[in-house]
């Protein structure tokens, strides 16, 4: 049950993420050919009135929005505040649903991240979970490249033990149901929700801020895109071809990395539970 709890929260974070891209396309005048949730075979199909095709697939791990390739109403026909909107929205949903969920949480429980309670003794107790929720979100949006490069800088070791990629990811989310509880002792329904709620909001905080490093194909690979397409002029063209091609070296670096500390974790027994 805590497998597919976690698939299905994964899930929902990337159509989270996706519905921003639509969200943000729709209201700049591009049009979305499909908007999807899972992988896979149609289960269910229904063609919107602004033309595009909603689908609901059986492989719910993520989901896209698909926008038309060419012509006036295409991404390539946008101006570059057009796509740069279109970029950040995907991460702009995350951190509102980041926020309204650690806020959510911190009311409910009256406990919040460590890491924050320096930052909040300034505020009045009824403001406390608002300023939790802005803090532990949108700040921790735009705080995470810097903070990639000065882990990469003075902790390589340290980095790579904090990474995970989908095996780590799917662990975490299968442990998430026993946090909490006293020892021998099940956790009630009501621990289960909110360990559970705590960790969408982790999810949609890591997918903002990962998404938000400057290297293509991630969304943040879009705003050094856009100020090449601006400056460099004529040399533009060739300046995002390296661009892009140290970018995506960089891109399967940090997925090698995930990957190998995956591995590590399963053959060290973490991973799996082993002693």
């Amino acid at each position: 049950m805590g497998f597919l709890i976690t698939i299905l929260i994964l899930s929902l974070v990337v159509v989270v993420h996706e519905y921003g891209h639509y969200v943000a396309m729709r209201r700049n005048g591009i049009k979305v050919l499909e908007f999807t949730i899972g992988f896979g075979p149609s289960l269910y199909s229904r063609t919107l009135k602004n033309g595009t095709v909603f689908s609901i697939k059986p492989i719910l791990f993520g989901g896209y929005a698909k926008p038309v390739q060419d012509g006036p109403e295409s991404m390539q026909a946008a101006t570059r505040w057009v796509r740069f909107k279109v970029a950040m929205a995907g991460m702009l949903f995350n951190s509102i649903a980041a926020c309204v969920t650690l806020t959510a949480l911190t009311y409910v429980t009256g406990k919040m991240p460590v890491v924050l309670h320096p930052f909040v003794e300034w505020a009045p107790a009824w403001l406390i979970p608002i300023v939790v929720g802005i803090l532990g979100s949108f700040v921790m949006w735009l705080a995470t490249p810097p903070l990639v490069v000065y882990l990469l800088v003075t902790s390589l070791g340290t980095f790579a033990e904090g990474v995970a990629g989908p095996i780590g990811i799917v662990h975490m989310g299968t442990q998430v149901i026993h946090q909490g509880a006293a020892a021998g002792v099940a956790p009630t329904l009501g621990e289960v929700v909110v360990n559970y709620a705590f960790f969408f909001y982790m999810l949609n905080v890591a997918i903002a801020g990962c998404n938000l490093l400057p290297i293509p194909p991630l969304d943040g690979g879009f705003i050094p895109t856009l100020l090449i397409e601006k400056f460099c002029g004529k040399y533009a063209k060739p300046v995002l071809q390296v661009f892009q091609l140290i970018g995506l070296a960089l891109f399967a670096a940090l997925i090698i990395l995930c990957f190998y500390s995956d591995i590590a974790r399963l053959i060290s027994g973490k991973v799996l539970g082993a002693q």
